[in-house]
């Protein structure tokens, strides 16, 4: 790759097509070439993000950002509504684990803006408040995900301010509700399976997130409580074990069970398919363990559970919609395993989870419709589940101790609740987190299941949700459509409260299934990953095209919203057909994909994107990368752009550059917003009243764009 750099300011006062006169904006030319091609980018210099005059411009973008969405009338009514829905449900809870005969929990009530954790000594116990994200230090709010000891005694906390996104280890005694003085900095951790004191986590480099290097070498360490982190034995790492390969872009990640004679040791990035190593539990605290193969990449093994001398394997090998095998680890051989549950033409076999005695999967059809089964690991006898319930019904193991299931029953107009299910009784029951919700006018939303043709033929499924009183099928409602597509994750049936103030103004909710995504299996996933990634955004502008042909609403009153990796799809959508929709919100978006790997997240994400050292590669980035992609002259839609400042996945920089370039060279007299949470990381507000606002800021920018009276600016 050779570079060029050509210094130059060019000042952008008043652009020369739109009616907003946007903040100014320097330019520094910067030229790299990759395989041949010439890549100019005028905006690199924002990548500098501990530049001060980086800094000032994007207070400038937020500060003019805030006075275009403050002219917006009737946000206020948005919160409001959302409020008011928010109190219907008068406790809210989230299951977290069962250990020791305790039920851990995450619970909030109508008058409070965040989610605490809790405990009881069996199901109907006395209810015991363990930790307040408030109340933790004062003035700030925490982030917290805990790992639960095997007997409930103690819980290990991942703590870090709202925002920073990476914070410290430490631990609770669950008696006391106290923690103990143990902590271990700039880390992620968790308990070993069976143990109360020995902890297992992985070390970052420091608490800078914006370090491009802060993830790279990672080292996975075992503390035990009471002794000095200098004492930590480091269990891996690239230096320690040269011979296993080790990229420092890869997190050496082990597993260990309680259940099982051997340990395994797995080179952890974005990829599905793993990479592991397996050796006697004996040598765990070995000064070397003599790790042996037990999988590569070409087996496409997804996931793995391990019970005594067995491992069961979640594979594609074989089989796009999956296959569950079984093998033993004294001699695995993946070649003559028996098979436990398979995909077909119709079902894909979805989640697995492991109980004390049984595996528990679920079956789907697009991932859009659910049935659970459970398999008995002492029998092989595979069991359907059945319950009372409407609606898709997913189950999942909060112990591996405990052979008691929770179900998620959810689906697009049902709001998700959660029940209990004793495997060895059969026994269905609403359980302790069960929550009596009764939301006004649910018997009018409904949805449609439908599949469209993309620009090869191929059949993407398409959800389409509205209240049934308010369609007109004219092209008159306002659509927003939303969608991800990579990773192989895919978008399932969800109902959230945030949706009926769309909804009860007659606005269509539309989720599309695209390449990328997992909800065909395998095949559909690499059908939209690198090379053929532009399969992802055109999927998204088929089912746009669907939508506006079938009258369900029209260009002009058109949205579309996607988040992180969803911003590759919404940049694309826009700049390949900008003339399909009146709004995007692409929401801390990768939209300059050429500069991922540069960023502190990008090397990990080499599996699943590609990376400019490649030709092959480079070219697909190329095609991803929306910035790039922006065409001086051409006319696109009105656009909030937002990002967390603390983003330690995409780098703020990075939408940072896509707006500014949209602002110099968007012809259209639509808004081209930059909004920037300084007190945010990738995921949003640190309470329920500051997600409102969020949620109201962006649904106000749409009705507004798509000519709602009731929100345009007098």
């Amino acid at each position: 790759m050779k570079k060029s750099i050509t210094l130059g300011v060019l000042l952008l006062s008043v652009w020369s097509f739109g009616q907003y006169k946007y903040p100014e904006t320097k330019k520094e030319l910067v030229s790299d070439t990759y395989f041949g091609k010439k890549v100019e980018d005028s905006y690199r210099w924002l990548e500098d993000i501990k530049d001060p005059k980086v800094l000032d411009w994007f207070k400038v973008q937020e500060n003019f950002t805030n006075a275009q969405l403050s002219k917006i009338p009737n946000q206020n009514k948005i919160i409001q509504e959302l409020k008011e829905l928010d109190k219907i449900i008068a406790v809210k809870y989230i299951p977290v684990a069962i250990e020791g005969g305790k039920y851990f929990y995450k619970k909030r009530l109508p008058d409070e803006s965040v989610l605490k954790l809790y405990y009881r000594q069996s199901k109907n116990g006395k209810e015991v408040l363990l930790f307040d994200p408030k109340n933790y230090i004062a003035g700030k709010v925490m982030d917290y995900a805990v790992s639960v000891s095997h007997d409930g005694s103690r819980l290990v906390f991942n703590l870090s301010e709202v925002g920073s996104e990476l914070g410290d280890v430490k631990i609770m005694d669950v008696t006391t509700g106290k923690f103990l003085p143990d902590v271990i900095p700039h880390s992620n951790g968790g308990f070993v399976d069976g143990s109360n004191t020995e902890i297992m986590y992985g070390e970052a480099k420091s608490y800078d997130t914006h370090d491009p290097e802060v993830w790279l070498n990672s080292k996975t360490k075992l503390h035990v409580l009471g002794t000095d982190n200098s004492k930590d034995l480091l269990l891996a790492s690239a230096k320690k074990y040269p011979d296993l390969n080790i990229l420092l872009s890869e997190y050496p990640d082990m597993y260990i069970s309680k259940n099982s004679p051997y340990i395994f040791l797995s080179k952890a990035t974005v990829e599905n398919y793993k990479e592991m190593f397996y050796a006697p539990a004996s040598e765990l605290k070995k000064e070397r363990i003599n790790w042996k193969p037990f999988c590569t990449k070409k087996d496409e093994i997804w996931n793995f559970f391990v019970k005594g001398d067995d491992v069961y394997l979640l594979t594609t090998k074989g089989n796009s919609k999956f296959r569950l095998v079984k093998t033993s680890l004294s001699k695995p051989d993946f070649t003559t395993a028996k098979e436990v549950a398979s995909g077909d033409k119709e079902w894909k076999l979805s989640s697995v989870t492991q109980s004390k005695d049984y595996l528990v999967y679920f079956k789907t059809k697009n991932e859009l419709v659910v049935e659970p089964f459970y398999y008995d690991l002492k029998t092989g006898k595979t069991t359907k589940i059945e319950t009372p319930l409407k609606g898709n019904v997913e189950a999942t193991a909060l112990s591996k101790n405990s052979n008691e299931l929770t179900l998620i029953n959810v689906g697009w107009n049902l709001p998700i609740n959660f029940y209990t299910y004793d495997v060895d009784s059969k026994n269905f029951s609403k359980g302790p987190f069960s929550m009596d919700i009764n939301f006004p006018n649910l018997e009018n939303i409904v949805f449609e299941e439908v599949e469209v043709p993309s620009h090869d033929g191929a059949m993407v499924p398409l959800s389409i949700m509205y209240d049934k009183t308010k369609l007109k099928k004219d092209g008159s409602n306002i659509a927003f459509m939303q969608g991800y597509g990579a990773y192989g994750m895919s978008s399932t049936p969800y109902f959230s409260t945030r949706y009926l103030p769309l909804l009860n103004r007659g606005v269509i909710l539309a989720f599309a299934h695209i390449r990328g995504g997992g909800e065909k299996g395998r095949d559909w996933y690499l059908a939209g990953k690198k090379v053929t990634k532009p399969n992802t955004w055109k999927d998204f502008n088929a089912c746009a095209e669907y939508l506006i042909k079938n009258k369900y609403s029209s260009s002009d009153k058109f949205g579309i919203s996607g988040a992180s990796a969803g911003g590759i799809l919404i940049g694309r959508a826009i700049t390949e057909r900008p003339d399909l929709y009146k709004v995007a919100i692409p929401k801390v978006g990768c939209l300059n994909a050429l500069r991922m790997e540069f960023s502190p997240n990008g090397p990990g994400n080499i599996p699943e994107f590609g990376t400019v050292k490649d030709e092959t590669e480079f070219k697909a980035l190329w095609e991803m990368d929306a910035f790039h992609h922006i065409e001086k002259g051409t006319k696109y839609p009105a656009q909030l752009i937002t990002t967390g400042f603390n983003d330690s996945r995409v780098e703020s920089y990075i939408p940072a550059k896509f707006a500014a370039k949209m602002q110099d060279e968007n012809a259209s007299k639509n808004p081209v917003l930059l909004y920037v949470d300084y007190k945010a990381g990738h995921f949003g507000g640190s309470t329920v009243d500051e997600q409102f606002v969020q949620v109201a800021r962006e649904y106000s920018f749409l009705l507004w764009q798509c000519g709602d009276k009731d929100f345009q600016m007098k």
